[in-house]
């Protein structure tokens, strides 16, 4: 079982020049930009789709940025009965085989090894058991939220939850969302064409699109923080409390799923840091404070600031169902045009279908709670 060393020194990453004046004067920070850090978060969840890891490296060639990690061997292992469960590589993240999840009172902790043969260990994690959701409900404003890359507000349903919070227990409470909705199209090439399962380039050509040749639902995730304490409701019900907004980014009906997670003080602390790092700070690309310093280490040099926290947590899942076909107001996204390829002159099949591949973000399987 890993142990985090104890010389973990305070990195400071924020330097602030403070005069004393008669008069308080406001002063800019001046932030002080490290090259080279790691940056592990990963999570071990109850349910499948839920766990995951990403690693990130800081880079200030020419700006401030996180750069993903690619190549490195990443591996959840159980610390009781010492299974190995390795992780692939996909879309700027690695996730574990597709049926994998935790189990209530298992013991987990994270290995990483990087391609330049650095590893990190994070603590031992728990899963302990989660206060299950009473109830769901979704409210549509035209207005709902203002978004810096189309510079106004933007239509979308909020989704609320309530809850009964156990009496006698301190408990933080940490949401994630998922959505699905039916995908038409399943393939686009652009310069080329698809066929038997590849890409075969033509630069006479701008694009062309398959329609999918079975039912395929498209997977989307929510990208912001949202965390509770019952420090002021201990024991008493929480009603209709806000966690998440689902935007319009297209009028077909969406399954909301929504997981409630529930932290252990330590890791509340480290997502609320995330939080206000994001809301106030812009964005993950801002520069990482001394408080993301969480659970992982270097065993090799325990002098390294390793960024990032693993974290296993038991979740209560809950869907409903969203029916978008009706409003008026436009998507927020450009929708692609349909281009089908062109019959063929001569001879031979017409290619309008490809497969709907699974991964992360597409799957053929139905996700329980759709309603057609």
């Amino acid at each position: 079982m890993p142990t985090k060393p104890i010389l973990f020194q305070k990195i400071i990453l924020l330097k602030l020049s403070l005069t004393l004046l008669t008069c308080t004067t406001p002063v800019t920070p001046e932030y002080q930009f490290i090259d080279g850090l790691i940056y592990i978060e990963g999570f071990v969840g109850t349910t499948e789709g839920s766990s995951y890891v990403t690693i990130t490296e800081s880079d200030v060639a020419v700006y401030y940025r996180n750069i993903f990690v690619s190549g490195a061997n990443v591996v959840f292992i159980n610390a009781d009965s010492e299974e190995r469960i390795p992780l692939l590589e996909e879309n700027s993240q690695y996730s574990p085989p597709p049926n994998f999840k935790g189990e209530l009172g298992e013991n987990w902790f994270l290995e990483v090894n990087l391609p330049n043969g650095n590893q990190y260990l994070s603590e031992m994690e728990t899963i302990n058991p989660s206060v299950p959701i009473k109830e769901i409900n979704i409210r549509y404003d035209k207005q709902l939220e203002f978004v810096e890359d189309y510079k106004k507000y933007v239509p979308g349903h909020e989704i609320s939850v309530t809850f009964d919070d156990p009496e006698n227990q301190t408990n933080y409470y940490y949401w994630r969302l998922k959505t699905y909705d039916k995908a038409q199209i399943c393939k686009i090439c652009y310069e080329g064409n698809f066929r038997d399962n590849n890409y075969i380039r033509n630069p006479n050509i701008d694009y062309y699109t398959y329609w999918c040749e079975s039912d395929c639902w498209q997977i989307d995730y929510g990208n912001k923080i949202h965390i509770f304490s019952d420090k002021f409701s201990n024991g008493t019900t929480t009603s209709s409390l806000p966690i998440a907004n689902v935007l319009l980014t297209r009028t077909t009906n969406v399954l909301v799923e929504i997981q409630q997670f529930s932290l252990t003080p330590k890791a509340y602390e480290y997502y609320r840091t995330i939080k206000d790092l994001i809301d106030n700070n812009g964005g993950f690309n801002a520069p990482l404070p001394a408080a993301l310093i969480g659970n992982m280490y270097n065993p090799e040099n325990p002098n390294e600031y390793v960024l990032g926290r693993f974290t296993a947590s038991s979740a209560n899942t809950k869907s409903i169902m969203i029916d978008r076909t009706m409003i008026e107001e436009s998507p927020i996204d450009n929708q692609l045009i349909p281009h089908p390829e062109p019959p063929p002159s001569g001879p031979g099949p017409h290619y309008l279908y490809a497969p709907c591949e699974e991964s992360r973000y597409r799957t053929s399987t139905e996700p329980e709670g759709w309603i057609e």
